[in-house]
């Protein structure tokens, strides 16, 4: 007898007796009860761990991304801008200014 055929059989004398359909497959392929349990509850701590995992990580990210913030407000408020030109002024108009009477030269 095939194994397929073997299932069918052990799901047509199962089906009557409000089993549970996993544990007739089980039991059809040659499975032990306690054998499924287990993988259940070995499927159901690793589905937790990664759920664990993934907030973890998302924490992580959102700390991050409220640290860059708080840096980006902090040296815009003390007006480090890393783009000014050195040696003076943030404001383009004043080295706009500055630089005219070399330019005339």
């Amino acid at each position: 007898m095939t194994a397929h055929a073997h299932i069918d059989h052990v799901d047509a004398a199962h089906s009557g007796h409000g089993e549970d359909p996993r544990l007739a497959a089980a039991l059809a392929l040659k499975f032990e009860p306690s054998e499924l349990h287990e993988f259940e509850m070995a499927d159901k701590a690793a589905g937790q761990m990664m759920g664990k995992l993934l907030a973890f990580l998302f924490c992580v990210l959102v700390v991050l991304m409220a640290g860059v913030n708080i840096w980006m407000i902090d040296n815009k408020s003390k007006g480090n801008d890393p783009q000014a030109p050195v040696g003076g002024s943030a404001h383009p108009a004043a080295h706009a200014a500055a630089a005219a009477p070399h330019a005339k030269h």
